[in-house]
């Protein structure tokens, strides 16, 4: 199957969003932005976020939130840093464009690296720290945070070999991409407190970066380094989309409109596989302590 390239020109997106309407938020982790792309390929940056911006999730009044690496990008056999280095955290970015810090100090020493995020069913915000990422030999374990609607910590789990990708399951359940051991891990969560993580699946190639699950169940995970998305249901692969060499597929989302939206970060597109299924119903919720202005 080839997908439509709904836009092109990104700096290595990540994190796409389904607004409504045809339109799609991606992060753009060199752009040190969030920018929006409009059904007819329009890109509007709609957040200066300095840093590297590495996942989004709309919360409940349209503004989106950010998980932001703090700098760092893959960039071929090296890895790309940005000009505005900050601590890795979670950012807000509202309607008008304003960028503001909603967390504190994040668990675990520093360098931070918030990858990815998703709204639980109860309006927590969950965040995948991977920890030193830019030094694999030696990377620390990361964590998954849970964030209240104040802004505080309300929980965490240390997790080895690289948290990245993060979404709820038709379950109930947390899911994690555990990139270093192409596995799917899956929590049963409650706030900020964590169970003992399940392995669902481990990916046959490629190492697992974003995911989605449609309103059916059915998992698509970005294979990244892989270049292909794999797709899940009924416990096993049904489908492996191919994106072709050198892409890197680093996230998805479904769109309402029965596509899956797919970001390639080195070829800096946005494409769009006319699937015809049908989106997950979206959790949201709104963090709403601000600690300063980014």
């Amino acid at each position: 199957m080839t997908p439509r390239v709904v836009a092109s020109g990104l700096r290595f997106p990540e994190g796409p969003t389904w607004l409504g309407d045809g339109a799609v938020a991606v992060v753009e982790m060199k752009g040190e932005a969030v920018s929006r792309v409009d059904a007819d390929g329009t890109i509007t940056r709609v957040g200066d976020c300095g840093g590297g911006p590495n996942g989004s999730a709309l919360g409940a009044d349209g503004e989106l939130y950010v998980a932001n690496n703090g700098g760092l990008s893959a960039e071929g056999t090296g890895y790309w840093h940005a000009p505005r280095q900050l601590d890795g955290c979670v950012q807000r970015v509202d309607p008008d464009g304003t960028v503001t810090r909603v967390t504190g100090e994040l668990p675990g020493p520093a360098p931070h690296r918030p990858n990815d995020l998703c709204f639980g069913p109860d309006g927590t915000l969950y965040v995948t720290d991977s920890a030193n990422w830019e030094d694999l030999r030696t990377i620390r374990p990361g964590h998954v945070v849970a964030i209240a609607a104040d802004g505080s910590v309300a929980g965490s789990v240390e997790v080895p070999a690289m948290p990245n990708g993060v979404a709820f399951g038709p379950d109930g359940r947390l899911y994690l991409a555990q990139s270093l051991t192409r596995k799917i891990l899956a929590f049963d969560v409650d706030g900020g407190e964590f169970g003992a993580p399940e392995q669902v699946l481990k990916l046959p190639a490629g190492m697992p970066d974003g995911f989605c699950f449609d309103g059916d169940g059915t998992l698509y995970v970005c294979g990244s380094i892989g270049n292909a998305v794999f797709v899940y249901s009924g416990g096993g692969l049904k489908e492996t989309l191919e994106t072709g060499d050198g892409t890197q597929p680093t996230n998805c989302c479904v769109g309402a409109d029965g596509r899956l939206y797919v970001t390639y970060g080195l070829t800096g597109q946005l494409v769009a596989f006319d699937l015809g299924v049908t989106p997950a119903a979206p959790h949201t919720g709104s963090v709403t302590a601000v600690l300063e202005d980014s």
